[in-house]
């Protein structure tokens, strides 16, 4: 029963190990949606709103916002968006949030 302890934190570290590199593994976007700023749409039409949420947060807050932006650039992919405008993300102490809007805007070939 000496090693309990040592088995305990060895157990403990693979696991954080194991948590930090499922965070590498999250897929990117790879779609034809465009990341915009409000200039950019003045002639686009607004489709929805979007918003998600991450419970990471402070050091782990930038790999959270892009985790959201994966997501919901997918969503706005699906809805048909050609562009998104993201709104400056939020990070608290127990989420870190982003929203932005979803456009359809006019391309050569549907002007």
């Amino acid at each position: 029963m000496k090693h309990q302890p040592l088995w305990i934190c060895a157990t403990a570290a693979m696991m954080m190990l194991t948590a930090c590199g499922n965070l590498q593994r999250h897929e990117r976007y790879a779609g034809h949606v465009i990341e915009a700023n409000p200039d950019m749409v003045t002639s686009c039409k607004l489709i929805d709103t979007l918003s998600s949420s991450s419970g990471l947060t402070g050091f782990f807050a930038p790999k959270g916002v892009d985790n959201i932006k994966q997501n919901l650039l997918r969503q706005a992919d699906a809805m048909g968006a050609t562009h998104v405008v993201w709104n400056k993300a939020s990070v608290g102490y127990d989420e870190t949030a982003l929203s932005g809007k979803a456009y359809r805007c006019p391309t050569q070939d549907h002007p």
